[in-house]
């Protein structure tokens, strides 16, 4: 996973667990896409102090991750949701439409895939 994203799924998971500086600056960076010197100016520190909250600030994210799985988990079950969707799938067009468990399906899909776009 591209460690962009994974910052951010991981300040999704953890954000709130961080100081109120830190959930500011990662927002701004993460988030909003300014630049780390667009958030020195506005804050009044240097660019290098920037970067170390925002490694530092990382660094805490992965920790809470490495102890608490979250995103892991997330990230299993999503995979396991979709499997189980293309299964299902598959299933439905095997089944005829009039059939009875030809809805069932429907509907098992149908909740499925909306536990997927919670994403």
């Amino acid at each position: 996973m591209e460690d962009l994203v994974k910052t951010g799924l991981l300040y999704d998971f953890y954000g709130g667990l961080l100081t109120e500086k830190q959930q500011k600056i990662m927002d701004l960076y993460y988030n909003e896409d300014w630049s780390m010197a667009e958030i020195a100016e506005k804050e009044a520190v240097s660019r290098q102090a920037v970067h170390d909250l925002l490694h530092r600030s990382q660094r805490i994210l992965e920790d809470y991750e490495e102890k608490l799985g979250l995103l892991q988990r997330f990230l299993t079950q999503q995979a396991l949701l979709k499997s189980i969707n293309a299964d299902l799938l598959s299933l439905a067009e095997s089944i005829p439409q009039g059939h009875p468990g030809h809805v069932y399906v429907t509907r098992i899909q149908s909740k499925i895939e909306q536990l997927i776009a919670t994403e």
